[in-house]
């Protein structure tokens, strides 16, 4: 996999997508198959997306889970490719946030069954 600063036209719907997870909101009906679709269209395999998902979005906000005041209506898509590639080029880039993934973790293995649907 291209690493994201130079995958980007192809990794920002990804990322925005999957920030979704880390809103403080709970998803409305049609958000994960939406959130899936954008994954699908993507082309990235099952593992890419993992990837994604747990080495570069979940570092980058998934912080917003444990605040009280919470960014609840999206994060805005420069400030999320921003904080995305600073934490590429730095020594964090290998710390995920594995207390917010497992705090959304049946939401993301909701969404990649119905990625598995939308690709069958």
């Amino acid at each position: 996999m291209k690493p994201a600063s130079s995958d980007l036209e192809r990794r920002r719907p990804v990322w925005v997508a999957l920030s979704e997870f880390f809103l403080d909101t709970e998803f409305q009906p049609g958000d994960l198959q939406r959130i899936a679709q954008v994954l699908a269209d993507s082309g990235y395999s099952d593992e890419e997306l993992e990837y994604i998902f747990r080495r570069e979005v979940s570092p980058a906000v998934g912080a917003n889970l444990l605040s009280v005041a919470g960014e609840w209506a999206g994060f805005d898509p420069e400030w999320l490719e921003a904080r995305i590639l600073e934490r590429e080029r730095g020594w964090s880039r290998w710390l995920p946030a594995y207390g917010a993934t497992r705090l959304v973790r049946d939401d993301w293995d909701h969404v990649q069954r119905l990625l598995g649907e939308l690709r069958r």
